[in-house]
């Protein structure tokens, strides 16, 4: 597993080819921080004898602490670049259960640019694709989630966004109604820059 890993974040466009003048491209190379070492007794016990699902989860395989097997590192964030301009970070989380389709974990590390985020605090997180690091998520992101269909991004093949879809569309879309949905949109993959499409239909009906 990388202990390096760069991050570019695009504009999110309403259309493949839309720019924005007044957005700017930022690269940000996502540093691992120090892994604080937390005890805990889980530590001790042999894997056999705790129900951790995340231990043998195919998408997350290779990517545990050698020495803790449910510390792993995870790409923490405010949002995409269309919602913020704090830049993601990777950082140690330990696993501590499941929620829903999502795992929860408490950062191990302090973050040195997420303002909202603090050591010791519990986060949501989803598995990438091979590859990407596992990477945060929210509430909201994962109510929506369900509601909409995404095209994984044609360069990296990352299944998800940073933000949630509706708050992508008052962004990107900010005189529609609240209450109107957008048919399809698409955005820029905050992993790699390549494109991911966000349709309300799924995507293989659409011509």
């Amino acid at each position: 597993m990388l202990n390096t890993k760069t991050i570019t974040l695009l504009c999110l466009m309403a259309s493949v080819g839309c720019s924005d003048p007044s957005l700017q491209q930022a690269t940000a190379t996502v540093q691992p921080t120090q892994r604080q070492i937390v005890k805990d007794k889980r530590d001790s016990l042999p894997m056999k004898d705790v129900d951790n699902p995340w231990r043998v989860d195919p998408a997350l395989s290779g990517m545990f602490h050698p020495e803790y097997p449910d510390d792993l590192q995870v790409i923490v964030h405010e949002g995409g670049p269309r919602l913020t301009q704090a830049l993601p970070e990777l950082v140690w989380v330990r696993v501590t259960g499941k929620r829903g389709g999502a795992y929860e974990g408490t950062l191990l590390n302090q973050p040195h640019q997420l303002q909202s985020l603090r050591l010791n605090d519990s986060i949501l997180f989803l598995p990438a694709n091979r590859g990407n690091q596992p990477f945060r998520v929210t509430e909201k992101y994962l109510k929506e989630r369900s509601e909409w269909h995404l095209k994984p991004c044609d360069k990296c093949g990352m299944p998800d966004l940073f933000d949630a879809p509706s708050d992508l569309q008052a962004k990107i879309f900010p005189n529609i109604p609240a209450d109107a949905k957008m048919e399809v949109f698409t955005s820029f993959c905050p992993v790699c820059g390549g494109v991911q499409v966000v349709s309300s239909e799924p995507i293989e009906s659409q011509p």
